[in-house]
C-alpha cells in the first residue's frame, strides 16, 4: 500500500571539514486525485474517520475536499493506523500560489453535508478529533517532517447555514512534540467541542479543518519547502456524548503499517531469496482504546497472487491491555512478536505474496472494522528494496569538494549481474535538480566499506523530468557480475542538491556511506535510500526474459573465458551472442567461438536452425 505523505525537514549535520549529509525538504509531492468539491449525499450520525482504509485522499463518502494526504502514520504511533495529514502543498502536488516566508491559507479538510435536522442542543452532539504537529520528537535526525512554527497555525470551522458563514471553533499555534509531551505527559493531543448554538442544527452543518503555513527562510534555493505539517486521527462526531472526557472506545486495531517478512530487504530479486532471508518474528503494535483489558484474537496469513492459501499464523487469544492511562500497548510476545515459522518458496520466477494481518476483539471483532486489518506486499522480482516506495524527505550531499560520491550496501546470495539501477528523485519546486550531473558507480565490499570501483559511467547521467516522484530506471551501459557484498551508488559531479528520494519508516543508515575526501564516512540519518538496484535480462530495457524447453543442445563451458562451444546444434546453424541489454556482440556459423576479448557479464547466445528454430540459452562470461 502506497500513501503519499511529503514531510519537510531541513538537517544539516557537519561531519567534516568539507562534508554535509543534507535531508531535504520535498518541494512538491505527488497526490493522485482529489475528494469531491461538491456534496454528494449528506452524512447521518455518527460520523466516524480514523483513516485506516488504504487510500492517498480522503473517502468522498465523509468528505468533500482536501489538500490533505492520507499516510500509515510514518512511525508516528497514532491512536490507530492511519492518518490525514495538512502541510504546505496542494491536490496537484505543488506548493500553494504566492507560498512565501508570510502566512499564506494551505491546505482544507472539509466535511460532506451532516444531517443535524431534528436535533438540538440537549442532544449533546460532540465532534472530537486527535492531532498532532510535524516533526516528531527524540534525535534530530530521527524526526520525520516540519514542526510549524509558532506563528503557524491549525484551525477548526463550523458551517452556520444561517448567515452562510464558516466559524472558527477551535485553534491551535504552531508548536513543538517535545512541548506537548513536557505539558500534556503525551505527543497525540485530544479536542472535544460540544455543538451549544442551535443555529448548526440543519442538514447542511459542516465542519472543515485548515491549516496557516510560511515557508522557511533559507539562503539557498532548494532548501525552502513543503512545510508546517498537521496531522489528524480518530475525527468523530455523535450524539449524547460528553465533551469533558476523552472518550473511550470499544476499539482494538492496528497502530503501524504491516511489516516485511524478510529480515532486511523489503523486496528482492527472486533469484536472490533464500529462506535464510526470512525474519525470525515481526514487530506488530496493536492498541486497546477501552477502558479496560480486553480479549483479542491475533493472525496473519500468507497467500499468493491467485489466493491461494500458503501459510496461516493463528496467536490466539490475549488479553490488551487498555491503552489509557499509561499508553500501553499489547505485549504478548505471540501478538506483538510472532513468530515466523514460515518461507516463502525458493524460486527464479518473480512472485508476489499478500500478507494480510487481523486482530479481533472477542469472537465477532468491535464497531470499528477498518482498522482490524493491514497488509504488506511481498515483492520477489529484479530488485533489492529497502524503502517502502514512499519518499518523505530529500536525500543530499554537499560538499567544497568537487567530487561526492554516495554508495549503498546489498548482500547478494548467488553471483549475478547488475544491469541497471532504479532513483527516485523528488521533484523540486522550481527544478534545481533536473541537471545535477551523476555517475552511476558500483563498488566491491572492502572490510564492510566501499572498496575498489567495479563500474563508473562513461558519461554523466541527468535525472530526467519523466523520473522525477517516481522511480526512474538507469540502464548500465556494462553490465557488471557481482558477488558476495557490494555497494551500489553514484559520484555526483556539483555540490548542488541532488535531492534523492528518503523513506523513514525503515532504517538502513549503517549501509548508507559517503566520500567526500578521502574516507568514507556512515550515515547518522534514520532512514532508507529510494536506490534499487535492479538484476538480469528482465531489469534492462530492449530484451525480453528468456525462456526455453529446448533440449539436446549444449552450451559449454559455462562459465567461459577463452571459448564457447555449441553441441548438439545441426551443421550451417547461425549463433549469435548478445549483451543483456539486447546488443549483439557477434554473429557466426562457426559452433565455436572466442570470447577472450568480451568483457565479462552474462551473455545471451541465440542459435538459429536453417529450418528457423531458435534456441537460447545463458551463459557467464568470466576472466
Amino acid at each position: 500500500m502506497v500513501r503519499r505523505v511529503f514531510c519537510v525537514l531541513l538537517l544539516l549535520l557537519p561531519l567534516g571539514a568539507a562534508a554535509q549529509e543534507v535531508l531535504l525538504p520535498l518541494q512538491t509531492g505527488v497526490r493522485h486525485g482529489r475528494a469531491s468539491k461538491s456534496a454528494v449525499s449528506a452524512v447521518t450520525l455518527p460520523f466516524y474517520d480514523d483513516f485506516a482504509t488504504p487510500a492517498e485522499v480522503p473517502a468522498t463518502l465523509r468528505w468533500r475536499s482536501s489538500g490533505a494526504t492520507l499516510s500509515d502514520g510514518g512511525g508516528l504511533l497514532p491512536p490507530t493506523v492511519g492518518v490525514a495529514t495538512l502541510d504546505a502543498i496542494d491536490a496537484t502536488g505543488n506548493l500553494y500560489y504566492g507560498a512565501s516566508t508570510a502566512i499564506f491559507p494551505a491546505d482544507t479538510l472539509c466535511s460532506q453535508p451532516v444531517r443535524l435536522d431534528g436535533l438540538t442542543v440537549a442532544d449533546s452532539v460532540v465532534l472530537s478529533f486527535y492531532y498532532l504537529p510535524g516533526g516528531g520528537r527524540g534525535n534530530l535526525w530521527e524526526r520525520v517532517g516540519d514542526c510549524p512554527d509558532p506563528s503557524d497555525s491549525l484551525f477548526l470551522e463550523f458551517y452556520r447555514a444561517s448567515d452562510s458563514a464558516w466559524v472558527t471553533v477551535w485553534s491551535r499555534g504552531g508548536v513543538a512534540v517535545d512541548t506537548l509531551v513536557e505539558t500534556t505527559g503525551r505527543d497525540w493531543q485530544y479536542v472535544a467541542l460540544t455543538l451549544t448554538d442551535s443555529s448548526y442544527f440543519d442538514s447542511t452543518f459542516a465542519f472543515r479543518f485548515r491549516n496557516y503555513c510560511s515557508l522557511p527562510t533559507v539562503a539557498k534555493p532548494g532548501l525552502s519547502g513543503n512545510c508546517d505539517y498537521w496531522h489528524l486521527d480518530y475525527v468523530y462526531l455523535d450524539r449524547d456524548r460528553t465533551a469533558s472526557m476523552e472518550p473511550v472506545f470499544r476499539d482494538v486495531a492496528f497502530v503501524t503499517a504491516a511489516p516485511s517478512l524478510l529480515t532486511v530487504y523489503r523486496s528482492m530479486p527472486a533469484r536472490q531469496y533464500r529462506s535464510t532471508d526470512m525474519a525470525d518474528s515481526l514487530a506488530v503494535t496493536i492498541t486497546n482504546l477501552f477502558n479496560s483489558d480486553l480479549a483479542t484474537r491475533y493472525s496473519f496469513t500468507v497467500t499468493d497472487d491467485q489466493g491461494t492459501v500458503l501459510h496461516t499464523y493463528d496467536g490466539g487469544y490475549e488479553n490488551a491491555p487498555a491503552f489509557l492511562p499509561d499508553g500501553s500497548y499489547q505485549t504478548a510476545a505471540a501478538h506483538a512478536r510472532p513468530a515466523v515459522d514460515f518461507a516463502f518458496p525458493e524460486s527464479d520466477s518473480p512472485a508476489t505474496y499478500t500478507v494480510t494481518h487481523a486482530v479481533r476483539e472477542g469472537v465477532g471483532g468491535d464497531d470499528y472494522g477498518a482498522n482490524d486489518t493491514v497488509c504488506f506486499r511481498q515483492v520477489f522480482d529484479n530488485y533489492y528494496a529497502y524503502d517502502d516506495g514512499t519518499a518523505e524527505n530529500g536525500y543530499g550531499l554537499t560538499s567544497t569538494a568537487s567530487h561526492v560520491y554516495l554508495a549503498y550496501r546489498f548482500d547478494l546470495n548467488v553471483q549475478d549481474t547488475l544491469t541497471a539501477v532504479d532513483l527516485y528523485f523528488n521533484r523540486t519546486a522550481n527544478g534545481e535538480n533536473e541537471h545535477v550531473p551523476f555517475r552511476l558507480m558500483v563498488w566491491a565490499e572492502d572490510d564492510g566499506q566501499p572498496g575498489q570501483a567495479l563500474y563508473s559511467d562513461e558519461h554523466r547521467r541527468y535525472p530526467e523530468f519523466d523520473g522525477l516522484n517516481d522511480f526512474h530506471r538507469y540502464v548500465l551501459e556494462s553490465p557488471v557480475v557481482m558477488d558476495g557484498s557490494v555497494f551500489v551508488g553514484f559520484e555526483q559531479g556539483s555540490s548542488n542538491y541532488i535531492n534523492l528520494g528518503f523513506d523513514r519508516s525503515f532504517n538502513t543508515a549503517e549501509r548508507i556511506y559517503y566520500l567526500t575526501s578521502n574516507m568514507w564516512q556512515q550515515s547518522i540519518l534514520s532512514g532508507s535510500l529510494m536506490l534499487r538496484p535492479c538484476f538480469g535480462a528482465a531489469a534492462t530495457v530492449g530484451i525480453d526474459d528468456i525462456v526455453n524447453t529446448e533440449t539436446g543442445i549444449d552450451i559449454y563451458p559455462n562459465p567461459a573465458s577463452d571459448y564457447v562451444s555449441v553441441k548438439g546444434l545441426p551443421e550451417g546453424s547461425q549463433v549469435e551472442l548478445y549483451d543483456m541489454l539486447g546488443k549483439k556482440i557477434l554473429s557466426s556459423h562457426k559452433l565455436q567461438f572466442s570470447v577472450a576479448d568480451i568483457s565479462s557479464g552474462i551473455y545471451i547466445v541465440r542459435c538459429v536452425t536453417r529450418q528457423g528454430e531458435v534456441v537460447v540459452r545463458k551463459i557467464i562470461i568470466r576472466h
